[in-house]
């Protein structure tokens, strides 16, 4: 059976997609992870990843994107370890597994932000039965999926002219966290959060938080 891993910080969501799925017959549940710490510990001590792991984009206080790099990270030395010459002849390569994020938020700001951190696919929490399927098919024959109903960002000149950090702020904000969450979670200070989105009304050509949510 193909192994999935499931990363959500909600014991009901991992429960529930997780007895459908072995359900189904066709998955098996290798690991189940509230935050991204147990997350990285899990994926460090499994001999065999996951075909597939499914990622919420928020895990209470902390952004489940922030896991995908990681997770790079730990492929990247294991396979390091699998060439030393320490490692026995023959060892498997540490394969990274497909990201399919399974979130509340379907905004297209935040699901192409996913993407271009190296998700492979998305679907909504509210996502029909088959639509799972299809997406977790899509991604086990090395493609990716996405409902085509979002019409993505990556064609939003706006987004374009803000930098990196002003792109993590407008992340935060369309989650709905305050200037104070905002700064707490990116190790800002309130001024500091205070001027940047400042500059990214200007640069969207917004003037609330409500016009930039609905941008």
């Amino acid at each position: 059976m193909i192994p999935i891993m499931l990363i959500d910080d909600h014991p009901l969501a991992i429960n529930g997609i997780g007895a459908w799925l072995c359900g189904t017959g066709r998955f098996t549940i290798c690991g189940t992870a509230e935050n991204i710490a147990e997350a990285v510990s899990m994926i460090e001590s499994m001999n065999d990843l996951p075909k597939i792991i499914f990622l919420d984009i928020s895990l209470g206080e902390e952004d489940g994107l922030d896991f995908i790099p990681k997770l790079k990270e730990i492929c990247k030395k294991k396979n390091a370890a699998a060439f030393s010459t320490d490692t026995a002849p023959g060892a498997s390569t540490a394969i990274m597994p497909n990201i399919l994020i399974c979130s509340m938020y379907e905004d297209p700001f935040l699901i192409q932000q996913a993407f271009d951190m190296g998700a492979k696919g998305f679907i909504s929490k509210s996502a029909k039965s088959s639509e799972i399927i299809t997406a977790i098919d899509a991604l086990l024959e090395g493609g990716t999926y996405i409902n085509p109903k979002y019409k993505l960002d990556n064609q939003n000149n706006a987004w374009s002219l803000l930098s990196r950090r002003e792109n993590e702020i407008v992340s935060l904000i369309k989650r709905n966290l305050n200037n104070r969450q905002i700064a707490k979670r990116l190790c800002l200070s309130l001024r500091t959060v205070e001027n940047h989105i400042t500059r990214i009304y200007f640069k969207t050509d917004t003037k609330s938080r409500e016009e930039l949510i609905n941008l």
